[in-house]
């Protein structure tokens, strides 16, 4: 994208580079997705005892646990909060949390999402499940699972192109293409590089890159900035235009990252500098603010669409063969298929594959 473009226009163009991809329609899972995401796992099945006490439950109770429910998972899933599933299904339940039967009403409202809305309630792909914290395993997301035409007609009637969400979707779609296009592996910080294949990429790389995109951006972190009017007392890293209405235009990049990491779009972590830069100093230890793409942008988004996107923006390239076999690769790897967990009396179940 050329330097100096209205910010509007620049994120604009980010949306709709990503929409047009293939000529038949695919399984639109978000507003940016004409390429099929990466696999996520369904939720768990109901343990049949549960089963049977929510249908020997009086039948106006456990219609209202279940409606409730539905409308918990439906406004935390449009609203992009993350749910957590014991919290979300003790909501429901309020005084009546002390019956048996949570894997079931889940199950039921699950189903009713999907008869009504077209939403699977859906849990984090297996592969990142094991890397990420412990918070991640109850998980829960809303996954739009109606078949799209190829404009994603569907989709943007239901989460709409005005003004902020444009904006907002075109700065991820561009902090994502950057974070995994950019990004390196890394083992550091807490999460431990979330596993071998996600790419992280630092903070002041991506302040950098996204400067260079739209100039009226910050092209140094808050933290940075902030070090800088200390010592010079003059600007802030934005360049005025003179236009008033371009720089209200111009996304609150600060904002919109802490908001990205709050929704799972990405992680967030503190990792050794040198890990990034593989070129070990006498500095080596210090640690820096780095993002990487989150469980809801894989399964939402996925690797493929930003590999894509970024061939798209450069000009109807081809997208990277390397990167497409890597992502290959690491679905064959990790036995991506879609899993499903059987419940028994002990407590980490039994699995089996979906046939």
């Amino acid at each position: 994208m050329a330097r100096g473009r209205s910010s509007t226009s620049s994120f604009d163009l980010a949306i709709e580079s990503s929409h047009h991809h293939d000529d038949e329609p695919n399984n639109t899972q978000m507003l940016f997705s004409q390429i099929v995401p990466d696999k996520s796992q369904a939720i768990t099945v109901p343990k049949q005892r549960e089963v049977s006490n929510l249908a020997s439950m009086e039948r106006a109770a456990a219609s209202r646990i279940v409606t409730d429910l539905s409308r918990i998972l439906l406004f935390k899933g449009l609203s992009g909060e993350p749910i957590d599933r014991k919290k979300a299904i003790a909501e429901a339940l309020g005084d009546q949390k002390n019956e048996k039967v949570q894997s079931a009403v889940l199950d039921e409202a699950s189903r009713r999402l999907s008869a009504v809305f077209g939403f699977d309630v859906r849990r984090v792909p297996s592969s990142l499940e094991e890397s990420l914290p412990g918070k991640f395993k109850d998980r829960l997301y809303l996954i739009n699972s109606v078949k799209d035409d190829v404009h994603g007609t569907h989709s943007v009637n239901i989460h709409g192109l005005h003004d902020d969400s444009s904006l907002a979707k075109g700065v991820l779609m561009i902090v994502l293409a950057f974070a995994f296009c950019k990004g390196s592996p890394v083992r550091s910080g807490v999460m431990k590089g979330a596993g071998k294949n996600t790419r992280w990429i630092t903070e002041s790389q991506l302040y950098l890159l996204m400067n260079r995109v739209d100039e009226n951006l910050p092209c140094e972190p808050p933290a940075e900035r902030n070090k800088s009017r200390r010592d010079s007392s003059g600007g802030n890293g934005r360049v005025s235009l003179g236009n008033v209405h371009v720089l209200s235009q111009t996304p609150d990049l600060d904002s919109l990252l802490e908001q990205f990491v709050q929704a799972d779009y990405l992680l967030k972590d503190k990792i050794d500098e040198s890990d990034i830069t593989k070129n070990p100093t006498s500095d080596s230890e210090k640690k820096v603010v780095a993002y990487a793409m989150g469980p809801r942008a894989n399964m939402e988004i996925g690797r493929r669409q930003l590999v894509y996107f970024c061939a798209n923006l450069l000009g109807d390239q081809e997208p990277d063969p390397t990167m497409m076999m890597e992502i290959d690769e690491d679905e064959e790897e990790s036995g991506e298929e879609e899993e499903v967990v059987v419940e028994d009396n002990e407590k980490e179940g039994k699995r089996r594959r979906r046939q």
